[in-house]
């Protein structure tokens, strides 16, 4: 019977907890979970069907890079004492993955990679610009402006790395 009440007394207070979480901040996670699994997969996808050495560069950066990323998001929100949201994709990253993946021809993959990573960090870039000036999480704040040098970093990267690769058959 104790066990009975502690276990909803978590229940509640996680209800309640989860109630408690910004809309903005709501918001922030899931975009910042979302992008930062589909740089990590889309990045393992160019290790293996990429054929330029500068796209594989740049794609073992983005996994370094965002798996650093990753552990501070977690620690930022363990700090805001949030829980993490689930490690996985949303309907349109799946898609916008399951697309690139088919494009493992000679010449195909790389451009559409990059062209991703382009899109990507644009999105990340506009989502960390805006929390960071606005967010209501101090945690999650501090988080998005520590990160936000970085992504436009790997921006600037994307860029300059679409002139080197080939056009999509």
């Amino acid at each position: 019977m104790h066990r009975l009440l502690a276990l909803c007394a978590c229940l509640l207070a996680t209800a309640a907890f989860a109630a408690d979480v910004p809309p903005a901040t709501k918001i922030f996670i899931d975009k910042v979970a979302v992008s930062n699994k589909f740089e990590i997969d889309t990045s393992e996808l160019a290790l293996k069907y990429g054929k330029s050495t500068d796209v594989k560069a740049f794609a073992q950066r983005m996994i370094d890079d965002h798996k650093k990323a990753g552990e501070d998001f977690k620690a930022s929100l363990a700090q805001a004492n949030i829980e993490p949201p689930a490690d996985s994709l949303d309907v349109t990253h799946t898609a916008k993955y399951a697309k690139l993946r088919l494009f493992t021809t000679e010449k195909g993959f790389d451009s559409a990679y990059v062209d991703e990573q382009i899109k990507a960090h644009e999105d990340a870039v506009a989502t960390f610009k805006d929390y960071a000036a606005n967010g209501p999480t101090p945690a999650l704040k501090s988080f998005a402006e520590k990160t936000l040098p970085t992504l436009e970093h790997h921006l600037d990267m994307a860029k300059s790395l679409k002139p080197k690769i080939p056009a999509k058959d």
